[in-house]
């Protein structure tokens, strides 16, 4: 199982699950008097269980508003049949109950597995882990920006404890790294050479750039709305053909950095107009017009591409550099290393643990489990003044 988010964004991503819950009508809990699973070795507290549930029932609820019959008054929406981003389906309740189980035992393998493995975490990192969810825990992800929105506020009255949320998020994201390194770094047992690393860097990135021109204009009426107009066919054809033109020298041998340089020249540009990157193709988001047009270009050759019609048409000039060019910078660099190595099996390490999960064996405490339903994170969505007016009229 993936831990929802990186060790540097995990907590942003929590924060997004929870920065909107309200916390009314919800059952008060002692915090972690109780445990909700073990094994011989470790304790997972209920305070643990409450938060994975917690966080089930938001995954779900994302689903279920897909639904035609979703209701945001009410809690029913429990018993609708929703399907996950694997494509299972199942009513939304069971769904929130055995996610929540799963992300649990998730916990417990990983704590297994890096005793197994001998993957101890130094004291430093450990702790930087716990600090940064006692920032968010004390004034929330928005301190810097000056909004204090403590965490604490939302899950201590669902009777989660910063201990408990410091496990389930930062510790297990960085736990998760950890696990990652020793088993697909040198000497784990999952080792990825620096060969099958190389390969699939050239095979999987890009390495390109890009910048575009519009071919519309905006305007202003007299009441000042704005609006975009489509430029003249005469005016769109000086700029194409000048693109055009930059996209032919690249190909007769000119480098990117003398055509660039030609280009704000000839534009009275102060700062190159160009995005750059160096990235697996197929998860770009540039847009999938040009993902197809990199995808069909050689090494050091560049095409234009125009995307949009009439008042929304953008041309763009894309240039692909050889990607062998950059196995120095991003196989022997170790930080570029790691990353390439994430792409390359994060996925694959991720249903290694899914597997582990499946038959992991551990003591339930089902009696104390079975008090907290998925209900207990409801808060029905108050009807304004103005919702009521519509509903009147429409009546």
């Amino acid at each position: 199982m993936k831990p929802y988010m990186k060790v540097s964004s995990v907590v942003l991503a929590v924060m997004m699950i929870f920065a909107t819950i309200m916390i009314t009508g919800c059952t008060p809990i002692s915090l972690n008097k109780e445990w909700a699973y073990k094994t011989d070795s470790q304790t997972l507290d209920i305070g643990v269980y409450i938060y994975s549930l917690d966080v089930a029932y938001q995954q779900a609820q994302s689903y279920a508003e897909e639904l035609d019959d979703y209701d945001e008054t009410t809690s029913d929406w429990l018993d609708l049949e929703i399907t996950d981003d694997d494509g299972n389906t199942e009513v939304a309740r069971t769904w929130i109950k055995n996610e929540a189980k799963k992300m649990c035992l998730s916990y417990l393998v990983l704590d297994e597995q890096l005793e197994k493995y001998g993957a101890t975490l130094d004291e430093d990192t450990l702790a930087s882990a716990d600090e940064q969810a006692e920032t968010y825990w004390n004034v929330g992800q928005y301190a810097d920006y000056g909004y204090i929105m403590p965490m604490s506020d939302d899950l201590e009255p669902y009777g989660i404890s910063l201990d408990s949320f410091a496990y389930c998020t930062t510790e297990y994201s960085t736990k998760y790294e950890a696990l990652f390194k020793a088993l697909y770094e040198e000497g784990g047992d999952k080792e990825v050479t620096d060969s099958e690393l190389t390969d699939y860097f050239t095979e999987n990135y890009a390495d390109y750039s890009y910048f575009s021109i519009d071919l519309y204009e905006s305007t202003t009426d007299e009441s000042g709305d704005s609006s975009t107009v489509a430029l003249s066919d005469e005016e769109i054809d000086a700029l194409t053909n000048e693109l055009d033109g930059y996209a032919e020298e690249l190909n007769s041998g000119t480098s990117y950095d003398d055509m660039i340089a030609e280009y704000m020249e000839a534009n009275e540009l102060e700062s190159d107009p160009s995005t750059s990157n160096v990235e697996v193709l197929e998860d770009s988001s540039i847009g999938d017009e040009l993902v197809e047009a990199l995808g069909e270009l050689g090494s050091n050759e560049a095409t234009t591409v125009k995307v949009g019609d009439d008042d929304s048409a953008v041309y763009y000039l894309i240039y692909k550099r050889d990607i062998n060019d950059d196995i120095d910078d991003y196989i022997n660099d170790e930080t570029s290393r790691e990353n390439v190595l994430a792409s390359m099996k994060s996925d694959e390490f991720a249903d290694y643990i899914d597997e582990l999960v499946e038959s992991f064996e551990c003591e339930e405490n089902t009696s104390v489990i079975d008090k907290y339903k998925p209900e207990m994170f409801f808060v029905a969505t108050e009807t304004t003044a103005a919702d009521d007016d519509d509903t009147s009229s429409e009546s």
